[in-house]
């Protein structure tokens, strides 16, 4: 679960910046994923990773940017997590492959903090 090592490293990201700015507290948090980054594993591993730190309780806001696939083959859809094996995506028309990178699909947008 790639996932989970992407949001690892954005919490920890958070935890050494934050105190830096006089945070005491954060109260939301605001991600932007695209469809293939499971918001399920998303709010999973913030709840794990958060638990004990002044993120933990923060509410989670996640915006979804949809990855729009268009096959050679003229297959079109949306690519979500569960249409994913490993990092490639399967035509279901046609059997063609394409990689998708989880990690470009994640992006902190915003943060209520409490100073």
């Amino acid at each position: 679960m790639h996932e989970y090592g992407i949001v690892e490293s954005c919490v920890q990201q958070l935890l050494v910046e934050l105190p830096k700015r006089g945070a005491k507290k954060v109260l939301a948090v605001r991600f932007r994923r695209g469809s293939a980054f499971s918001e399920e594993a998303l709010r999973m591993a913030f709840a794990a990773l958060s638990k004990g730190t002044m993120l933990e309780g923060a509410v989670l806001n996640i915006e979804t940017v949809n990855l729009d696939y268009q096959c050679k083959c003229g297959h079109k859809q949306v690519i979500t997590s569960d249409d994913l094996v490993g990092h490639m995506y399967i035509c279901p028309d046609c059997g063609a492959t394409r990689e998708v990178d989880e990690s470009h699909d994640l992006e902190l947008l915003d943060l209520e903090i409490e100073e």
